[in-house]
């Protein structure tokens, strides 16, 4: 099954939803996202303004032990081990579609490449994914971040053939329009104090 999810934000329908959000002073916005299934793989892309300093950003992101902050979908981080610019990380995250949950353990090793670049690879053997990479990009743009990020990722657990990759697409844009969110608001409540 193949297939994509597209998002175009307009400025006002960003508005609307985000002052329906629970005590966001601010929004960050999701400027561009895409989700497409293609041979088992899912593939994320967004492009997201946060209205915060790159290395307030850049630091939350690398804060593996408290990453959960970020998104309440992510139940636990724990950095193991770290040798310079590279670290392994463990998370659970839970995610539920309907009433249905399911809480996923994974282990990446993340690589803080220079130039606002942070790669994570899956270690399957210690993973409920089959594979798994992530590249984070986050550059200053005048008096915001942009953050970049692309994902691929092969689940392994089961997903139902014919609805699963639908309904997990739109609830993969769903978490990463949440993590904007919560970057933003984490950075913003530590640039104050």
């Amino acid at each position: 099954m193949k297939g994509t999810l597209t998002r175009h934000h307009s400025p006002k329908l960003l508005v609307c939803c985000f002052f329906l959000g629970p005590l966001l002073s601010h929004a960050g916005e999701v400027l561009n996202s895409h989700v497409s299934y293609e041979d088992g793989h899912y593939l994320v892309r967004l492009e997201m303004k946060i209205e915060a300093e790159l290395e307030t950003v850049y630091a939350l992101l690398t804060d593996f032990n408290n990453l959960k902050q970020l998104n309440d979908s992510i139940k636990s981080s724990r950095l193991l081990k770290s040798k310079g610019k590279q670290h392994h990380v463990l998370f659970k995250i839970e995610g539920c579609v309907w009433i249905i949950c399911k809480q996923v353990k994974q282990v990446q090793r993340v690589t803080e490449m220079g130039n606002g670049y942070i790669k994570a690879v899956t270690l399957p053997d210690k993973s409920d994914m089959e594979y798994g990479r992530v590249l984070w990009h986050i550059r200053q743009e005048g008096d915001v971040t942009i953050v970049h990020y692309r994902a691929d990722f092969v689940p392994a657990f089961f997903v139902p053939p014919l609805i699963g990759p639908y309904i997990m697409k739109g609830r993969l844009l769903e978490e990463g329009e949440k993590t904007i969110q919560g970057i933003e608001r984490v950075a913003q409540f530590e640039e104050e104090y």
